[in-house]
């Protein structure tokens, strides 16, 4: 009998992170001071999940909240001055772009204090942690605070979010650019891809330390770029699932993308382990190991490096 537990999906970090804030609260609220006015000259009003926000024209000091709204700011040519990423450090592909960026805590869990010496005058949040009432009256008193709902229906709203937050930041122009040119990738990758295009099926595979997930179509970003292109998924695959070793077969298609999660020690068991070597993807030598981090990144500038894994092993192979 195959055993599959249904994923909660991605970022589940908001109980948590409304535990940890409620007892700190009381302590950070007596600090807070409420953000400079800014005349109606000065700043642009800004419609966004919480309502409308007027941010500055041309903000200077932004802080982020999460990895997708500091890769969104980095993609836009924006350096925020402080960020709360995962793990409390930059992934490996934004470290370059993020250098000098300090760090104040875990994504999704804001220290408003550290926030507070920052002396922000934009925040910027797609983490859906901050949908708390209390927490953005919090955020809004220290500076202009604009949120993206970055998940809906366990669907990665990474366009919309894009968007929303260029017209925050005042690059609009910029952002068409960088949309165009993602979007013309795309084309061109459906060109040279010919009919394979709708003939190979692609599984993508994450191994964590205590078991083997399968990625659904909408659930992450690599999920929505194979989705953009137009490659065809598993029908077992149309929501993320977790799956043990012997219901491994479910992992199968002609191409398998294959993600290590972070300290997860039970990689080369599973890779070595006798029903893996069985799928007809191992046998015909069309697995491909990826980068973890971008294929789980937030915004363009991972999308494009997806794309360059696509080219380089759909079209180049």
């Amino acid at each position: 009998m195959y055993k599959i537990r249904r994923g909660l999906g991605f970022f589940g970090l908001t109980l948590l992170a409304i535990v940890l804030f409620s007892a700190c609260a009381n302590n950070v609220s007596q600090n807070l001071t409420s953000s400079a006015e800014l005349l109606p000259s000065q700043c642009r009003i800004v419609k966004h999940l919480m309502g409308e926000t007027c941010v500055p024209n041309n903000p200077q000091r932004i802080v982020v909240l999460d990895g997708p709204s500091l890769e969104i700011a980095l993609a836009l040519g924006l350096k925020p001055v402080g960020a709360a990423v995962l793990l409390e450090e930059f992934y490996s592909y934004l470290q370059n772009k993020a250098q000098g960026v300090a760090i104040f805590g875990e994504s999704g869990q804001p220290n408003l204090e550290k926030i507070l010496t920052l002396k922000p005058d934009l925040i910027l949040s797609v983490s859906n942690v901050i949908q708390t009432g209390s927490l953005y009256n919090q955020l809004s008193q220290i500076a202009p605070t604009v949120t993206c709902e970055g998940w809906d229906d366990k669907i990665v709203r990474w366009q919309e979010c894009f968007q929303s937050f260029a017209e925050a930041l005042g690059k609009s122009s910029e952002a068409d650019i960088i949309v165009n040119n993602y979007q013309q990738r795309v084309a061109k990758l459906q060109q040279a891809l010919g009919d394979s295009l709708h003939t190979t099926e692609v599984s993508l595979v994450r191994i964590y330390a205590d078991r083997i997930r399968l990625r659904g179509e909408g659930g992450h970003l690599c999920s929505m770029v194979i989705q953009d292109v137009g490659l065809p998924r598993s029908p077992i695959q149309k929501k993320g699932i977790d799956i043990s070793i012997e219901s491994i077969e479910y992992a199968d298609g002609d191409v398998i993308f294959l993600q290590q999660y972070p300290q997860a020690d039970n990689y080369n068991y599973i890779l070595n382990h006798p029903l893996w070597l069985q799928l007809n993807a191992v046998q015909s030598g069309k697995v491909y190991e990826v980068g973890d981090d971008y294929w789980h990144g937030g915004s363009y500038i991972a999308a494009n490096l997806i794309l360059d894994d696509l080219f380089k092993y759909l079209v180049q192979q």
